[in-house]
C-alpha cells in the first residue's frame, strides 16, 4: 500500500463534508501523481504538443477567422485523433497508478484485466444502443426522456464496473452496481465534472488568449497548454480512482 493508494484517512462524516473532502483529495492526488509519474503525463502531453505545432504551422492562430476556417483541416485532425487517444490512455493509466503506486503496473495491464475492461466497454455500448435507436423513432417527449434516463442509468452502472476493473476493485457486484449502488455512479460523475470542467475552461481560455498574438507568445501559450493537459489527465485519473472507492447507497454512505 503506497501513499498514493486509498487509505483509511479518507474523510468521514456527512454528505457535503465528505464530498468536499473527496474533491480536495482528487486535486491533491492529481498534483502528486503528476510529479511522481511524469511518464504517464507525457502520453497526453506529447500528442497535444504535436497538434499545437501543426496548428501554428497552419496559421490557425493568426485570427479567429483563420482558426475557424482551419478547424476541420485534415492535418489538424490527424494529430487530433492521436491527441484524444493519448489523453484517454493517460487518464486511465493515472487511475491505475493511483491504485497500484507503480508506473509499470499502470501501463502493463494484465491481459485478463484488459479483456474484462474491453468486454465491459463493448457491453456498455451494446446495452445503450437500443435506447438511442428507440429515442430516434419515438415522437413522444415523455417517452424520449424515459428512454434517455434509462440509458444514463445503465451507462452509470457500467461505468462503476469498468472503473472497478481498471483499478482492481472486485468488491462491487453486478447486482449492486445496477441497484443499491447506483447513487455512487452519480457521485462519480460529479467528481469527474469537478476535475474536468475547470481544466477544460482553462484549456479553452488559453486558446482564445493565443489568437492574433505575436508568434513567440503563441508558442509559449501552446507549450503551457500541452503541459496543462498532462495535469488535466492526472486529475481526471484521480477523480476516477477516488470515485471508484465511494460506496453511496440509497440509504446513505457505506464504508
Amino acid at each position: 500500500m503506497t501513499d498514493l493508494t486509498m487509505t483509511e484517512s479518507r474523510t468521514r462524516g456527512g454528505g457535503l463534508r465528505r464530498i468536499a473532502g473527496d474533491l480536495v483529495d482528487i486535486y491533491r492526488r492529481g498534483g502528486r501523481s503528476l510529479r511522481a509519474a511524469p511518464l504517464l503525463a507525457a502520453i497526453a502531453i506529447l500528442p497535444e504538443a504535436a497538434q499545437h505545432v501543426a496548428e501554428i504551422k497552419l496559421g490557425m492562430f493568426v485570427s479567429i477567422d483563420a482558426f475557424r476556417a482551419l478547424s476541420n483541416d485534415p492535418t489538424r485532425w490527424a494529430f487530433g485523433y492521436a491527441k484524444v487517444a493519448g489523453f484517454v490512455v493517460a487518464f486511465l493509466a493515472f487511475a491505475r497508478f493511483q491504485a497500484t503506486g507503480s508506473v509499470r503496473s499502470a501501463l502493463l495491464v494484465p491481459p485478463r484485466t484488459l479483456a474484462r475492461i474491453v468486454l465491459l466497454i463493448a457491453l456498455t455500448f451494446a446495452l445503450a444502443w437500443p435506447f438511442g435507436e428507440l429515442q430516434k423513432q419515438t415522437g413522444s417527449m415523455p417517452l424520449t426522456i424515459a428512454l434517455g434516463t434509462a440509458s444514463v442509468v445503465i451507462q452509470g452502472a457500467m461505468l462503476l464496473l469498468i472503473i472497478g476493473a481498471l483499478v482492481g476493485d472486485r468488491t462491487l457486484s453486478w447486482h449492486a452496481a445496477f441497484t443499491s449502488h447506483l447513487p455512487s455512479a452519480l457521485l462519480l460523475t460529479l467528481y469527474l465534472a469537478a476535475a474536468f470542467a475547470p481544466c477544460q475552461l482553462l484549456h479553452m481560455a488559453n486558446h482564445k488568449l493565443a489568437m492574433a498574438r505575436p508568434e513567440p507568445a503563441v508558442w509559449a501559450l501552446m507549450a503551457f497548454d500541452a503541459l496543462w493537459v498532462g495535469l488535466f489527465a492526472s486529475l481526471v485519473g484521480a477523480a476516477l480512482f477516488v470515485g471508484s472507492g465511494v460506496r453511496l447507497t440509497w440509504r446513505g454512505w457505506r464504508d
